[in-house]
């Protein structure tokens, strides 16, 4: 996923990123500081287990990553359901593998399902 940095962003601290879905808050994970202004292809990872999957069939939300009243979302197009509770999601040009907590809602491939993690760290992918 591309992301450019909005703020300086030292590893292990939190700052703004932009992508094509708009600004959100994300932890810095890589070796070397980020730097504002610059654009960086990252794998991004869930800062906590996602506790509730919410699935719209209809009026389905934006999808991608940003704010919605002040709290982070990531709602993505349903890829994949596996047998162990993992649901692979299309993140623009990646996957993002998420696992709940919690029983799974009835999942359909091709439908918008949306996670509120408390966090998101970005690992840069050096490409």
């Amino acid at each position: 996923m591309l992301v450019t940095l909005l703020t300086d962003m030292p590893t292990g601290t939190s700052g703004l990123v932009r992508s094509r879905s708009g600004d959100w808050p994300a932890v810095w994970a890589g070796r070397n500081p980020g730097v504002a202004g610059a654009q960086y292809d990252v794998e991004i990872e869930l800062g906590d287990e996602v506790s509730e999957i919410h699935v719209h069939d209809s009026d389905a939300p934006e999808e991608g990553i940003y704010l919605k009243d002040g709290q982070l979302m990531v709602c993505c197009t349903v890829t994949t359901i596996f047998d162990d509770g993992i649901v692979a999601l299309d993140l623009e040009s990646g996957n993002l593998l998420i696992e709940a907590s919690n029983p799974l809602p009835t999942l359909r491939v091709g439908q918008v399902a949306c996670a509120s993690p408390s966090e998101i760290s970005l690992f840069p992918t050096d490409i």
